[in-house]
This record gives C-alpha cells, structure tokens and sequence, in this order.
C-alpha cells in the first residue's frame, strides 16, 4: 500500500468515525464539462454515496470519478465531507483523494475551514490540489498544490474586504506565490446585489517548465464586477459579470468573467444544483483572446 493509500484510508476512517452512520444516506452524482480557445476538452464523470446527512450542511461520503480529456483519462477516488453552521457558514468543507494518469498517483481535494472569530470578521484556511489541465502536463502527471489564508472584515452595513495570500507549488519543482484581494459594496440590499473590485497577482520561482503549462514570472489582474445573491422561488441563485484587464510580464489585454449558479429543491427532496461559467483571461493556458468555459450539473438524491 502506497502513502497516498494510507493517507487516503486514514482521512476516509477518521471522517466517518467523525461523522457516524446515523442520519440520512444518499446517492450523489456529478457531471461537468469544460472546452478551451485551444479546442482542449474535458469531461468529469463523478457518482458516490453521502452518509450522515442532517442537512445540506452536515454530511460524509465517498465518490468515484473518471475525467475524459482529448488524449486520455484520469480515474480517481474521493472523501467528501462538510459539516458547516447554517448561518455563519463556520466549519469545513471539502474533499480529498487519489488520481491516476500516466501511469502516476497523485494526490487531489479542495478544503476550506472557516472561522468567525467575530460577528464581522472571518477567517478561512484553505488547502487545494489538482492535476494541470493542458495536453502536455498532463502527459507528465504534473499537479499542483495550493495553501492559503483568507481573512474577512466587513467595515460597515455595506463595505466589506477581503484579502488572502497563498503559495502553490507543483511536482515539476516551480513554486508561486500568490496575492488577492477584494473590496465589496452592497450595491442594492433587498436583491443581495454587490459592485466589487477584485485584483490578483502571482510571481513565479521557476521560469522553464517546458512549456508544459502557461507559466509567466509576473502576472497581475484587475476586474470591476456586479454580483447577485438571492433566495428565489425556492432556489439560491447567483451570478457574477466581471470584465478587466490582466498584465502579463508587461503585455496587457482585456479580460471578462461571466457565472451562474442554482441551487434547490426537486420532486421528493432530489437536490440539484447547476452551474455555468465563461472566463476570457489566463488559465494553464493562455494566448491572445484566450477563453475557457465550463458548465455542469449535480444531484443529490435521498434514500
């Protein structure tokens, strides 16, 4: 049994020792799709089970899923977990597993722990690892992992900001390090709309990866955007448009952001939620008039 193996064993007996067998089980599945300018495609497949369900905040699971890209496939296994306040959003949420592709392991999850030290002030750590998305790297099984710090103020009934500084290193040895932040102002209270500027910056340690992913010494970007959040006919909607300007090693161009996002209630307690994005800036990827888009559904049926 390899580390991966044992790590992935240990964090799945700990979870559902954590969480017990009581409450509700479900079965959950997942699709999602993605396509690029540069004709890149991808396809996720995902189905598990959830155990211990008490509510859409509070539930273990496990899940099998298999990603179809253009010249191969990546097969993986995942914990899923969340156990959150329902107000305050408070506590954990994430995912953890293994993939194979090229003939390698690595490791993959996304996971969030949130603090709220204060009525407005919060406080996230964050940890995240994937594999890199391009034809190249993902011949090489090159992934990334991702560690960050999040911090929350709200100054007043309608100003908050947000900052966050993480560092990202991959197994091909380049390293970045990351800078974020957000000032949100809440543009029209009773429909949950905002006016936010975002700005983002990473530089990178290591400058020859073989051209293997998009990998820039200095990239900077900044975007007006309008978001919305709101409860409707039974369903969370939310959205953002956004556009901007991204600097590449001193070469800028226009960017835009586009998302959607539903989440509610079907026949027989049947959860669904779906959502859609289109992005025109710089992903592992990029080129004059770079786009990547993605769209996808979920489904979370009770027994």
């Amino acid at each position: 049994m390899t580390l991966q193996t044992r790590v992935l064993a240990a964090a799945v007996t700990v979870m559902l020792a954590a969480f017990g067998v009581q409450g509700q089980v479900a079965a959950i599945g997942d699709v999602q799709s993605s396509s690029d300018a540069e004709d890149f495609d991808a396809l996720r497949l995902r189905t598990g089970l959830l155990f211990g369900i008490t509510s859409p905040f509070h539930y273990a699971g496990l899940a099998v899923q298999t990603t179809q890209y253009d010249h191969r496939d990546a097969k993986a296994i995942l914990a899923l977990w969340r156990k959150q306040d329902r107000e305050t959003l408070a506590g954990t949420i994430g995912e953890v597993g293994l993939v194979r592709v090229a003939g390698r392991t690595r490791v993959i999850g996304d996971a969030t722990w949130s603090l709220r030290p204060a009525p407005h002030t919060g406080i996230e750590l964050l940890a995240a690892g994937d594999l890199v998305e391009t034809q190249r790297a993902l011949d090489e099984a090159t992934a990334y992992t991702f560690l960050g710090i999040s911090a929350e103020q709200q100054l007043s009934k309608r100003l908050t900001v947000i900052g966050l500084t993480g560092y990202q290193r991959f197994t091909d040895g380049n390293a970045r390090v990351h800078l974020r932040g957000r000032v949100i102002w809440l543009l029209v209270p009773e429909h949950g709309i905002t006016a936010q500027l975002r700005v983002r910056r990473f530089d990178t340690k290591q400058l020859d990866v073989g051209d293997a992913y998009f990998n820039p010494e200095r990239y900077q970007e900044w975007q007006a955007a309008l978001a919305m959040r709101k409860r409707y006919a039974g369903w969370l909607w939310s959205g953002t448009l956004a556009a901007g300007r991204e600097d590449i090693d001193g070469v800028q161009q226009t960017t835009k952001l586009a998302e959607l996002r539903a989440e509610g209630t079907i026949a027989k307690d049947i959860r669904v939620s779906l959502h859609a994005s289109y992005n025109r800036s710089a992903g592992f990827a990029a080129a004059d008039g770079y786009w990547y888009r993605t769209v996808g559904v979920t489904v979370i049926v009770p027994f």
